[in-house]
């Protein structure tokens, strides 16, 4: 008989509301024109829906993390050295990205085409920045549940990126077709390497000859 405390409660409800949310996202990949994502007006079922399943899930992924706490003899504490950095970036440059993108174009409006700022080395810098904080959360909780949930909102933010894309060709057209030539789905490692050697660059003293 299988013995269900608090943690395994709030576990199993972490995984329903991501699962869930996984399928219909899929659904809406492989089937239009059903949507749940990005959402019609405030207030319809798929914004009630996705919303509550899309935080409900980032909730008890937390929760899980904080009652499932080094549950797991994988890693000793040398893992905060990854842990704390991944974590740290993640939260930081997600939001910045809500600011580089405003909060209309995060909830789902059209405020506009953003291609410079964030949005230059990546087409979704805060869906990237988010799974880069999971990992790091993944890898700080030391936990197998907070691993399972955690890879359940990954799979949400993958598929989230992939049903945006027919969905803002049809807002923007051309100019977004242009952009995603030119700038990666999640992250341009070889533009990001390029603009962090420049800045360093940058802040080199000058040599002054005598």
């Amino acid at each position: 008989m299988l013995d269900f405390d608090f943690t395994h409660i709030v576990f199993a409800a972490g995984l329903i509301a991501g699962v869930t949310l996984d399928l219909l996202l899929l659904r809406t990949f492989l089937f239009p024109p059903f949507r749940i994502w990005p959402t019609p007006e405030p207030g319809s079922w798929q914004s009630l829906t996705f919303w509550g399943l899309f935080r409900g899930a980032w909730v008890l992924t937390f929760l899980t993390a904080a009652l499932d706490w080094d549950s797991t003899p994988l890693l000793d504490w040398t893992r905060f050295v990854l842990a704390l950095p991944l974590g740290l970036a993640g939260l930081f440059v997600t939001v910045c990205g809500y600011f580089n993108l405003g909060l209309g174009n995060t909830y789902c409006g059209a405020d506009g085409l953003v291609t410079g700022g964030l949005y230059r080395f990546s087409r979704n810098p805060q869906y990237t920045a988010s799974i880069i904080g999971l990992i790091g959360l993944s890898i700080g909780a030391n936990s197998i549940f907070t691993i399972v949930l955690s890879l359940a909102i990954i799979g949400a933010y993958v598929l989230m990126a992939l049903v945006e894309e027919e969905w803002l060709k049809e807002r923007y057209g051309a100019p977004y077709r242009d952009y995603c030539l030119e700038t990666a789905r999640f992250l341009d490692t070889q533009e990001l390497a390029q603009a962090l050697a420049a800045l360093i660059e940058r802040k080199k003293p000058s040599r002054q000859t005598s």
